[in-house]
């Protein structure tokens, strides 16, 4: 068998197995949970091998528990089945403590070292916190908020990323930030974005995803919906392109067949689901 072809085979079996979970975890709630603890514990280890030089191995061991607690405190959510923005109340204020905790175990522990630690790995733990762990714990509750709108997420986060890459192969001559992602276009990128927002408007029509959630009928609130996911989804994709430039590595693991690692799979994901749940509880709060 011809070595591309085989390649795009084993790409295309592993990325069907990733869609399959993560469509199966917006409609089975406890699954999400699961999955999100596994990626959060993974991605966690690859943005440690990534950033050279982890944060010490109490700091990655510290980052792997809280994302563990913090899927914990989600699954014990989940008999609420929510659709008071409960849930993703109750992990960010968990989420809160989990990182107090972890900082004052890393002042603490410095007062015991023989060699100073440099901070800015305590830093590098912060950040892999806020980067990994918080936007994948809300990842585990949104089914419990909303089915529809979770399964919409993900269709309109991989929505934009397959249109991007097809608008810049077919149109793509401006370079966006080369240094960072050499493949990305100006052209690809407003592609992307433009239909991530006609998708919206497509899945509006759809009976399933009309009830059930804040954005009901709204059209013009779906339309912002996708807008927040296309553009905080295409900066997360920029930023792990970014660590991976400065590591000097293609992907951020090996753990997909064909796709490298979870970083490289859920970089939309991780940056898009904060502001996403964010604007869902604003729009709760008004009233929506």
């Amino acid at each position: 068998m011809n070595p591309k072809t085989k390649n795009l085979l084993i790409r295309t079996a592993s990325g069907a197995v990733y869609a399959g979970l993560m469509i199966a975890g917006t409609l089975i709630p406890p699954l999400m949970v699961l999955l999100m603890c596994i990626v959060s514990i993974v991605g966690i280890h690859e943005f440690c091998k990534m950033t050279s030089g982890p944060v010490d191995r109490l700091s990655e061991g510290l980052m792997m528990i809280a994302a563990f607690f913090l899927a914990v405190v989600a699954l014990c959510q989940l008999p609420m089945y929510a659709s008071d923005f409960a849930v993703p109340a109750i992990v960010m204020i968990a989420f809160f403590f989990l990182l107090l905790g972890y900082v004052a175990i890393m002042v603490v522990a410095e007062l015991f070292r023989r060699r100073p630690c440099p901070i800015e790995q305590i830093g590098k733990g912060v950040f892999g916190m806020l980067w990994i762990v918080l936007p994948l714990g809300l990842m585990a509750t949104f089914p419990t908020v909303s089915r529809p709108l979770a399964l919409a997420f993900l269709l309109l986060i991989w929505g934009c990323d397959t249109f991007a890459y097809l608008g810049g192969s077919m149109y793509g001559k401006h370079k966006m930030f080369e240094r960072i992602s050499p493949k990305k276009t100006w052209e690809g990128t407003l592609t992307g974005i433009a239909l991530t927002m006609a998708m919206a408007v497509i899945l509006w029509r759809i009976p399933f995803f009309k009830f059930g959630n804040l954005l009901y009928e709204n059209i013009v609130l779906w339309i912002i919906f996708a807008l927040v996911i296309a553009l905080f989804g295409i900066f997360g994709d920029l930023l792990e392109s970014l660590f991976k430039r400065n590591a000097g590595i293609k992907d951020s693991g090996n753990i997909m067949p064909g796709h490298g690692g979870i970083l490289d799979r859920f970089d939309s994901i991780l940056f898009a689901i904060t502001p996403v749940m964010l604007l869902l509880i604003f729009l709760f709060c008004i009233g929506y």
